[in-house]
């Protein structure tokens, strides 16, 4: 079963930013696939596309059996909520909210009861190795460390398939290896489909396929 579908999708900026042109693959559930290319490829577009996050000019984009195009904006918000995960290379933390409130938020969202919630954020945090540190504020983490806070952010809700753009790029070797395992045990466990953007030949190594973009087309 095809998770996500691209049908010749395109997405057009300006002069000054690419996007992507007439752009098609899938993903299989349970694949953990990588997008790569340069710098300006079209494949942090591609990734933002698949999660719901960007609109697109032509063709469709079909996400848990959903054509994406044909979704309310509730409907999208509840499918992003419920089955999705997605790592920002930016982190993308709230500032004014500690580690651990932080990750509880999505589960908040979706009305879990508070025990429950911070029972399942303080699991994701160990997971990521930030035990111990869920009373920090953001600005007090490093770069690394912010980015497993949103790695356990993404992780908490157990969603169905993970989006992570550039997930390794702040990340020691050790770190970013014992990250990689951690996706693949979900992988191997819940079933969990993970598509990264990245030029980290660990990633690229790690995934089970990868799709190479040029000036936003498939190379192959």
């Amino acid at each position: 079963m095809n998770i996500l579908e691209f049908r010749e999708v395109s997405k057009v900026y300006n002069q000054e930013k690419s996007g992507i042109h007439d752009l098609s693959f899938s993903v299989k559930q349970g694949e953990i696939v990588a997008l790569a290319g340069p710098s300006g490829s079209g494949k942090t577009t591609a990734l933002n596309i698949a999660a719901g996050l960007d609109e697109f000019c032509d063709g469709e984009v079909r996400l848990l059996d959903r054509s994406l195009q044909n979704l309310l904006p509730q409907e999208l918000l509840n499918l992003r909520r419920n089955d999705v995960g997605f790592i920002f290379q930016s982190y993308n933390l709230f500032p004014v909210l500690t580690v651990l409130e932080n990750v509880e938020y999505p589960l908040a969202l979706k009305g879990v009861r508070f025990y429950e919630r911070i029972e399942k954020a303080k699991r994701c945090i160990e997971e990521v190795g930030l035990a111990g540190l869920e009373d920090r504020m953001p600005s007090a983490l490093s770069g690394g460390q912010q980015q497993r806070v949103a790695v356990a952010r993404a992780l908490v809700t157990e969603p169905r398939i993970i989006f992570a753009d550039e997930p390794t790029a702040n990340l020691d070797a050790v770190t970013a290896e014992k990250l990689l395992l951690l996706f693949r045990e979900l992988n191997d466990k819940q079933g969990t489909t993970f598509i990264f953007s990245s030029h980290d030949p660990r990633v690229l190594k790690f995934a089970d396929r990868v799709i190479v973009l040029a000036d936003g087309r498939l190379a192959h």
